[in-house]
């Protein structure tokens, strides 16, 4: 993984990640090439525990702990980040970077920055942000499917049909990929999908529960991975309201890459909703071939 300045990760990311404020940012220039996060737990020994190179979330309890305890024994704990090499931290639910910190951070040159969210959101959202820039990747709840040679990822709430709709397809001869979880990467232009590695050969069926797909489906129904080239987001309606959910006229950016993405009519209205699908895949393949005439 190659090293990204920690300006670049940030930037941009403010409404994500809930930043109210920033200081040191000279020390924005340092770089990491890790995707790992650590969040501060009420344990005596967690400083001795510190990983790494690794951003740190700290919480209102470890600023009370830094505010309260006596002056050498702070001391040890800003040793204790100095010696691991962290990078950033970040300070979870406030709007201001806490007073005892800011002197540690102008002395040393590692950033902070406050934020309004509780430390398991703010975790979650860098851990994302960090496998996003880092290593080209994210994860993303729906469904993955190729249907005629091209990639279409159905996204939604849950209980929208999604799996529904992604088994009908496999059904009618197409190829199954992922269930509930879909790894997506970069490569280039272009966007890869595949199953995530703990649910991958497995479909979670609502009225069976899970089940191996390769049993249901055949192998030669089973794909490994495959180019993204469309988005079907399914969205929750009433049975007289389906009608005008229907559209083919949006795009959604995922990682820089701009997707072709069709909003249809969910769960109850999904059972007929595979040939919409096929109809727009054929509709973008033939796109596709007069782009490259």
């Amino acid at each position: 993984m190659a090293p990204l300045r920690l300006k670049d990760i940030l930037q941009g990311s403010e409404d994500e990640l809930g930043l109210k404020q920033i200081i040191g940012e000279v020390g924005l220039v340092r770089s990491t090439s890790s995707i790992r996060v650590q969040r501060y737990e009420e344990a005596e020994s967690f400083w001795d525990r510190i990983i790494p190179d690794v951003i740190l979330v700290i919480t209102p309890p470890c600023v009370s702990e830094l505010t309260t305890i006596p002056s050498e024994s702070r001391k040890k704990i800003f040793q204790a980040i100095i010696s691991n090499r962290i990078p950033l931290i970040a300070v979870s639910e406030t709007d201001a970077v806490p007073g005892p910190l800011l002197s540690f951070s102008e002395l040393y040159g590692i950033p902070l920055f406050a934020s309004v969210y509780d430390e398991f959101l703010l975790e979650s959202r860098l851990s994302r942000l960090l496998r996003e820039k880092i290593e080209n990747s994210i994860s993303m709840h729906g469904t993955f499917v190729n249907v005629s040679g091209l990639g279409v990822i159905f996204a939604g709430d849950s209980g929208t049909g999604k799996t529904e709709c992604a088994l009908k397809l496999a059904e009618r001869g197409h190829r199954w990929i992922a269930d509930d979880a879909v790894e997506i990467e970069r490569r280039g232009d272009l966007l890869y999908g595949r199953s995530h590695e703990f649910s991958k050969g497995l479909i979670n069926i609502r009225s069976r529960g899970i089940v191996d797909a390769e049993e249901l489906l055949g192998a030669q129904a089973i794909l490994d991975d495959s180019v993204i080239n469309l988005m079907v987001e399914l969205k929750k309606t009433d049975h007289n309201g389906g009608q005008s959910i229907y559209s083919e006229e949006k795009s959604r950016d995922i990682m820089g890459v701009k997707l072709p993405c069709m909003e249809l009519p969910g769960f109850p209205q999904t059972r007929r909703i595979y040939r919409h699908v096929e109809f727009g895949v054929q509709k973008l393949m033939r796109e596709m071939e007069r782009g490259d005439s």
